[in-house]
């Protein structure tokens, strides 16, 4: 580059970007699940301090949040869908769904496909073409004594059946004969982001709770005035590159098509 010279980012569309509206962000909607299967006091003292980090950054953000205390994991499915019909989703933006999980005994698991099969296109349409951040911090093995999650093994596939695979040459053929009307994807617009990777357990501090928890919340409030979520969850990895563990957050299942700031009005200032 020629002293002197300054390179701009490439230009970014409106198109590029979830739109909001006035309308839309005062009638944001957010749940907050805490899974309480405490073993001991400390437990549920840290998770108490989770919940309420986490309910007052949603409030930040404008959006009202539906709280789900005293479940265990095989109870999550009441509550997913009493939000998947809450009134106020066709008219939001966006949600957040945030899950905390501490004090299992390493046998209970609650299935993340589930959030998908109550808020997909399908299921919840009052949410198609809307972001929906879905926030997780649980046990993925390690010895962090919380709640195990896994993914549904009904849909999987046996990549070693050729039967359940369909030729390139018949696409175009299948596609004309199978496809009835107008394609909806079922999932899309979604984004997990888990406290660990798999298999790694997840760092809790006795005083201020998770370590997760808090570093979200640091990097939306430092950030969200400029960056899209994505890149803020990537801030949250990037601090985690000097932590003390073995514990990394990790993005899962992303099909957000497009930017989502939270607030519109100050990510197009900055894009313009």
């Amino acid at each position: 580059t020629a002293p002197g010279l300054r390179v701009s980012p490439p230009a970014k569309s409106h198109f590029d970007i979830y739109p909001v509206t006035q309308q839309s962000q005062s009638n944001r909607i957010a749940l907050l699940i805490n899974i309480e299967t405490f073993n001991t006091s400390l437990y549920k003292c840290r998770a108490a301090k989770d919940e309420k980090v986490m309910q007052s950054l949603l409030q930040t953000l404008g959006y009202e949040v539906v709280r789900c205390g005293d479940i265990t994991a095989k109870m999550i499915d009441k509550p997913l869908k009493e939000f998947s019909e809450h009134p106020k989703l066709a008219l939001t933006d966006s949600v957040f769904v945030t899950l905390v999980c501490y004090g299992g005994t390493g046998t209970e698991e609650f299935e993340i496909d589930q959030i998908f099969q109550h808020l997909n296109s399908k299921n919840c349409p009052a949410l198609k073409d809307k972001p929906k951040i879905v926030i997780i911090h649980a046990c993925r093995g390690g010895d962090s004594h919380l709640l195990c999650v896994c993914f549904s093994g009904e849909e999987s596939v046996d990549l070693l059946d050729r039967t359940q695979f369909v030729p390139t040459d018949d696409i175009e053929s299948l596609s004309v004969n199978s496809v009835k009307g107008p394609r909806t994807h079922n999932e899309k617009d979604f984004i997990i982001f888990h406290s660990s990777t798999t298999y790694t357990g997840s760092y809790t501090h006795e005083t201020y709770g998770s370590a997760f928890i808090q570093h979200i919340c640091e990097a939306v409030k430092k950030h969200c005035l400029r960056d899209d979520i994505e890149e803020i969850f990537r801030t949250v990895m990037q601090s985690f590159e000097e932590f003390p563990s073995e514990q990394m957050p990790t993005k899962e299942r992303d099909t957000l098509t497009k930017r989502f700031y939270v607030f519109q009005s100050e990510c197009y200032r900055f894009l313009m």
